[in-house]
């Protein structure tokens, strides 16, 4: 009985609990020897400080230069203030709905406000269990990269059609592209 004792005692010291003769680890699984030892040369480290921050700060430097550049160049005026009497001609939505204001004139409303996105978030959170690949590395992940190629490209495109081809009545227009086909000033 006392051996049995000194026995539990050193299982529970262990991390290990013994339960009608069957023996149950608990806690972390460091009380035991790995399997496998592997040596730090062998695993794939990268030094993020100060090469890669650099390089990051570089990027993001980069992209604010351009963002100020683009935003000087585009002229985004205000318009009046809203009436609530009179709709604007065409009533578009903002910018990141205008993909679903572009389906939703090209299918019903249920297929285009319900179907379709709850389509594209099922499949979100299905891909992780389509592409099982362990690898991080973009070349070996096709299928993940694919599907969200498709995906950008479609939104975006959704939303180039929106901003630059829709025009009075939300029909197709090529004015904002071409220019005015009525105007032939040369000022």
């Amino acid at each position: 009985m006392a051996q049995e004792a000194s026995s539990v005692r050193n299982a529970r010291r262990a991390g290990m609990i013994t339960t009608r003769g069957h023996t149950v680890r608990t806690g972390p699984e460091l009380s035991s020897t790995p399997m496998v030892v592997r040596s730090r040369e062998e695993e794939e480290t990268v030094v993020t400080f100060p090469h890669l921050v650099w390089k990051e700060f570089l990027a993001g430097l980069a992209m604010m230069v351009f963002l100020l550049a683009v935003s000087v160049q585009i002229n985004a005026p205000l318009l009046q203030p809203a009436n609530t009497a009179v709709t604007p001609n065409p009533a578009k939505a903002p910018w990141y709905f205008l993909g679903l204001q572009e389906l939703l004139e090209r299918f019903p409303p249920v297929m285009a406000g319900v179907i379709f996105p709850g389509m594209v978030l099922v499949g979100m959170v299905l891909v992780p269990y389509l592409d099982r690949n362990p690898s991080r590395r973009p070349e070996d992940r096709k299928l993940a990269i694919g599907l969200f190629t498709v995906y950008v490209t479609m939104a975006v495109a959704f939303v180039i059609i929106g901003t630059v081809f829709r025009g009075p009545n939300f029909s197709w227009y090529w004015g904002q592209v071409l220019g005015h086909p009525g105007l032939n000033s040369k000022v």
